[in-house]
This record gives structure tokens, sequence and C-alpha cells, in this order.
């Protein structure tokens, strides 16, 4: 049975990882795992990583963590250790959740990301990085032609898993020869999924920051512009001794009406909204960084009924027909790699 996995999220790569060897893999970006991405940054005193999407991984899922704990390499995992606190509208700081707490909150030593390319390698999976798949044909076969966005042939498949966002779906299907009913009904029910946005922003300082009795803070109420905010030199090995690196990832408004400020203006912005959140001088931060996730998490699912089953061979998986956590988008790739399996197998 060959297979084309299309995009290399979590949903996508725990899939391929089950099916085995023989499936290819097409992720449009330089890296794998979604938004359980790791960058880095060569700095003074050595490299720092940062996790600008996925904060950290739970394995409250059976599915990922039976991959992270049994199946994968354990090697550079840790346990952040320290607790997550709320913060509401008027600034007012408090514990958190004890029972939540309580559970792990999971990294590696080189990022979140370092999840991605552990699937790919324990699953001997060929991977093609910075190609986009940009049509699909059905063939009278039964096979599916994959092309990239150039117009050139990427393969011929007898499966095919679509696990890019949903609105990144639709639109490689509204581009693809496939039967027009199907298609239209496919585009519809992936459209029943919305994302929204997240400016994610990176403040690195070359000094210690005040301690703090937690490692991140979530605004409990949505009352402010701020979602969350890290602490990432607490994960071990992000960041070299006697630096510091805050994570802040603004909430859904302030993201969509500030999406195209000038970088300069919004990090500045940010730093002195968390400097009067936490009462302390944050603004003279030594460097800056920025993600826009167009597709942070989904505020409305899709209906897996309606994608799965309506096209011989096409299949669907992505956090748009679960919810926005990274062990739930590794559930919704293990259910879709034994769907696959069995119409294999029928």
């Amino acid at each position: 049975m060959t297979i084309a996995v299309v995009g290399g999220g979590i949903a996508g790569l725990t899939a391929a990882y089950r099916l085995g060897e023989s499936v290819v893999v097409y992720e449009k970006s330089r890296g794998l795992g979604g938004r359980a991405a790791t960058r880095w940054y060569e700095r003074s005193g050595g490299r720092v990583y940062v996790d600008h999407g996925a904060q950290y991984l739970k394995t409250e899922g059976e599915t990922l963590r039976r991959l992270m704990l049994q199946e994968l390499s354990t090697a550079d995992l840790s346990d952040i250790g320290r607790p997550v606190w709320t913060f509401d509208g008027d600034h007012v700081i408090q514990e958190g959740d004890p029972e939540q707490n309580a559970t792990p909150k999971w990294s590696y030593r080189h990022g979140v990301s370092t999840l991605g390319k552990l699937l790919a390698d324990a699953g001997r999976l060929t991977v093609h990085l910075r190609v986009r798949v940009g049509k699909l044909q059905l063939r009278a076969d039964g096979r599916y032609a994959l092309y990239d966005v150039e117009g050139s042939l990427l393969g011929e498949y007898e499966q095919v898993l679509i696990a890019i966002p949903s609105g990144q779906a639709a639109d490689l299907l509204a581009a693809s020869d496939l039967p027009p009913a199907e298609s239209l009904a496919l585009q519809a029910a992936l459209q029943a999924a919305v994302y929204r946005r997240c400016l994610s922003v990176t403040l690195g300082y070359e000094r210690p920051l005040a301690p703090r009795p937690f490692y991140a803070l979530v605004n409990a109420d949505k009352r402010d512009p701020l979602a969350w905010l890290a602490y990432e030199h607490d994960k071990v090995g992000h960041v070299p001794q006697g630096q510091s690196v805050l994570v802040a990832q603004m909430g859904a408004a302030y993201s969509l009406e500030r999406w195209d400020a000038d970088n300069d203006a919004l990090v500045h912005d940010v730093a002195a909204h968390i400097s009067q959140l936490l009462g302390e001088r944050l603004t003279d931060f030594d460097w800056a960084d920025i993600q826009r996730w167009r597709y942070s998490q989904p505020d409305s699912l899709a209906e897996p009924s309606q994608l799965n089953g309506i096209l011989r061979g096409l299949w669907f998986a992505g956090d748009y027909l679960v919810g926005g956590r990274v062990h739930w988008a590794a559930k919704s790739g293990e259910s879709a790699a034994a769907a696959m399996r069995a119409a294999a197998n029928a």
C-alpha cells in the first residue's frame, strides 16, 4: 500500500509512524511538528531554544503517553516541574489549579519539535521538507497523483492523508481534480472549522529576571490582551545560564487587530504590557522575535464523518477534528492510521 501524508505536524506524523515505512510525508516548511515548534538562536553564551507554539506536551491522552514515554526515546525528555498560575484582566495573579499543576509538563532539551523528529526517525519515514502540495488528481485507476505548486508530479498513491489546517485543506481540494460533488461537500465540511490567530512574541534578556513561584501565567477571564506568558529558561537545556527568555502569546482579539503591525512597535507594546502585569522593568530586552500563527487553535470543529469515507482513499486528520491540543492531534492521527489500514485490508 502506497501512502502520502500531506502535512508534517503531529497528527500527520503520528499516522505515518503507525502506518510504517511505505509512507511519504510532504511538509511545506523547513521543520516537522506543526505547532509543536521550536526555534533556536545563536546568542552570547550559547544556543537558545524557544518553543514558540505549543509550550509543552501533556501525556493525558493515551496515544501521546505511549509514544513519548514507551515507544520513542526519552533521553532528552524532562518535566518542567513548576506550576502555571493565573491572572485576570485586573492583573491579579494567583495560584493555578493544583490538580492540573500536578500533571507533568514535558519538553525536550532542544524543544518540543524534537517529538516530530523522533516520530520521523523511529518510523523510518521518507520526509520531503519545503515541498508544498498544490493539487491532487484522482486517476481512473483509483490512485491519487500529487503535484507541487509548480505543477510537477510528486508521486502516485493508493491512499492520501491530508493533515494540514482545515482552511489550507479546503484550498487544496478547491485546486484539485476530484469528483465535483464530493469535493464541494468536503470543502464545506472543512470550512466549518474556524481557527483563531495568535501572535507569539519572544523576548530575550542577557541577564536573570526576578525569580517567580511559577513557570507560566495564563489569563483566566480572557479580559486581558495577553493570553499566556512563559519563562522559557525554566526548561532544561533551553537557555544558557544567566540569561532569560519570555514567550508571550497574545489573545485572539489583540492578535487579529495587530496582525500586520510593525514588528518593533509590536514587541515594545507587548514588553510594556508584561512589565505592567509583573511590576518589573522588561522593556530593556536584548533581542526579540515574532511568530504569527494564522492557524493557532480551532474555535469550532469539523465533523469527521463528513470528511473521512466520502472519497475512497482520501483521509483527513488534525486538531480541527478533535480540539487544539498536541495530544488530541496525535490521537486524530492514530485514528486515521487505523481507518486507513482497515480500508486497505477490506
